[in-house]
Parts: C-alpha cells; sequence; structure tokens
C-alpha cells in the first residue's frame, strides 16, 4: 500500500516538473526569442510619390505583419498563428455593408383646378381704409405729450443699465486681478518646490539611474543595419536648425551610414532610408526590473504622485 502511494507521489511529481520545465522554456522563448523587423522607404517631397514598405515576425512567424504604402494607398497583412487578416478583406466588408439606395420615382404632374385671386378690392373697403387713415391723423395730435414721458423714461433705464454695466465690468476686473495674483503666488510656491524637489540628493540619484538604463537600451535598440541619405528643410528656418540639433545630438546612436543635408531655403523633404534589426523583450525586462528595486527610485516615483494628487 505505501509503495502504491509512493509511486503515485512520484508521478504526480513528474508532472509538475513538466508543466514546470514547459513553463520556464515558454518564459525564456517570450524573453530571448528576437522580434525582427525591416523598413524602408523613397519619397520625393510629396506623399503621393511616397512608397514604404514595413514587416515585422517573431517566433517562428507565428506572429507576423507586414505594411505597404504607394500611390496614396495603404495595404496590411496580419497573421495570428493561424488565423489571417488582411485589408482587402475590411475594404469587401464596407462595400457589401453600404446600403443600397433606390432611384425616387417620378411624381405625375397633378392636373389641379387653377384658382383665380381677385386682387382689385372693393371700392367700400377703399373708402373705410381712408377713413381710418384720418381718424389715425387726428388720434396722434394730443398723444405728443405721451411720447415726451416715455422718452424720459427709457432715458432713465438707459442710464440704470450703463451704470450696471459698468459695475459687472469693474467687477470682472477686480476678479481677474485677484485671480491673476492667485497664479502669481502659486508659481513662486510650484518653483521653490520644483527647485528643493529636484536639488534632493535621493530625486538627482533617481534620475541619474533612470538616465543611465535608458541610454543602455537606446544602445541596444541600435537597428543592425541602417542606411539613409535625407534632404529637409522647414518653412522655417529656426526650426530646420532645430532638428539638426536634435539628429547632432542622437549622431552616436545612427551611426555613420546616415546621411543628412539640411535645406534652410525652403520646406523640403526627399531621399531614401532603410533600416533591419532585432528586438527582444529582455532588452525593457532587465532596466525594468532594476528600476523597480531600486530605492530612490521608489521614492522618487511615491514623492511625484503625491504631488500629482
Amino acid at each position: 500500500m505505501i509503495h502504491i502511494l509512493f509511486l503515485i507521489l512520484k508521478t504526480i511529481g513528474w508532472i509538475l516538473l513538466f508543466l514546470l520545465v514547459i513553463l520556464l522554456l515558454l518564459i525564456l522563448t517570450i524573453l530571448f526569442y528576437p522580434v525582427k523587423y525591416r523598413f524602408s522607404a523613397k519619397g520625393e517631397n510629396t506623399l503621393d510619390t511616397l512608397v514604404a514598405y514595413g514587416k515585422v515576425s517573431w517566433l517562428f512567424h507565428l506572429i507576423s505583419g507586414s505594411a505597404s504604402y504607394e500611390h496614396g494607398e495603404l495595404k496590411w497583412k496580419l497573421r495570428l498563428a493561424w488565423k489571417k487578416f488582411d485589408s482587402s478583406e475590411e475594404e469587401q466588408k464596407e462595400t457589401s455593408e453600404k446600403p443600397v439606395v433606390s432611384e425616387p420615382l417620378e411624381k405625375e404632374p397633378l392636373e389641379g383646378k387653377k384658382t383665380e385671386v381677385k386682387n382689385n378690392p372693393p371700392e367700400k373697403d377703399v373708402k373705410i381704409a381712408k377713413a381710418s387713415e384720418k381718424g389715425t391723423k387726428i388720434e396722434k395730435e394730443p398723444g405728443i405729450e405721451k411720447e415726451s414721458g416715455t422718452e424720459k423714461t427709457k432715458v432713465r433705464e438707459e442710464r440704470r443699465s450703463e451704470n450696471v454695466q459698468t459695475e459687472s465690468k469693474l467687477k470682472k476686473i477686480k476678479y481677474t486681478f485677484q485671480k491673476l495674483c492667485g497664479t502669481i503666488k502659486k508659481a513662486g510656491e510650484k518653483k521653490e518646490f520644483l527647485t528643493a524637489f529636484l536639488t534632493y540628493e535621493k530625486h538627482q540619484r533617481a534620475f541619474e539611474a533612470v538616465k543611465k538604463e535608458l541610454c543602455h537600451l537606446l544602445h541596444v535598440l541600435k537597428p543592425k543595419k541602417l542606411q539613409a541619405n535625407v534632404t529637409f528643410g522647414f518653412s522655417d528656418p529656426s526650426w530646420t536648425g532645430y532638428m539638426l540639433a536634435f539628429l547632432g545630438s542622437i549622431y552616436g546612436l545612427i551611426g555613420e551610414c546616415v546621411q543628412i543635408q539640411p535645406d534652410f531655403e525652403e520646406r523640403k523633404l526627399e531621399g531614401n532610408a532603410s533600416a533591419e534589426g532585432k528586438i527582444r523583450v529582455i532588452y525593457f525586462a532587465v532596466p525594468a526590473w532594476k528600476l523597480f528595486w531600486n530605492k530612490d527610485v521608489k521614492i522618487t516615483y511615491k514623492h511625484i504622485r503625491k504631488y500629482i494628487k
């Protein structure tokens, strides 16, 4: 009986070990199997002339995707294991879902009876209208005194409304001035807080740790093959200078294979570029793990959350 019990426990242990090995292999595959990518583009100053192509694949091409842009049309393909998706399928669905509009029926011309309108009023109505006009002329003469009284009341009401408007404007000016003073005071307090926050020793160490990990990550994510020959220019020459300064700061990452020519005279973007490389999940997992267990980063994160709340 005990021998059978040990045999059952042994089989359960082997099954658990087998499952753990499979789980470990799955985790290692996710962490270390590379995501391969390839990209190429070519254009001459307009989107109509732009021709671009990109492809991504992972896990023995079980998950892959590609996209292309040519003649102003975007096409893409996606594969998830055994399921495939295509941009042409969506276009077919959209065309099938469009409602069919039926042509309106032509209405037959109605043959109605013509109605004759008599425009000439009778003579009796004309006489009554003339008599009423005379009566109104007679009645208007004694009403001049009433009109002068109403004009005075109108002037008083207009003066009151002007006074109310000036009072409301003064109140608004006072409110905006108080609000401006409050914002200036808050800005001064925030400035003091930010200077204290940035000069704190633990925060500085946390920023240095994050900067170090980001630089290492950018260096690792550098494409294996990179080639570009681009001429660019903005309508404002200052923006061209800013972009050139930024590209110069990351020149160590993009390598010597990239040729960039600025144009300070006109707006321009033309040339060709291609890139190819691999990305692994472990590249992101290692720095995230290090920063998660860094005490200075934890304290800084707590302080930032407290300040936002």
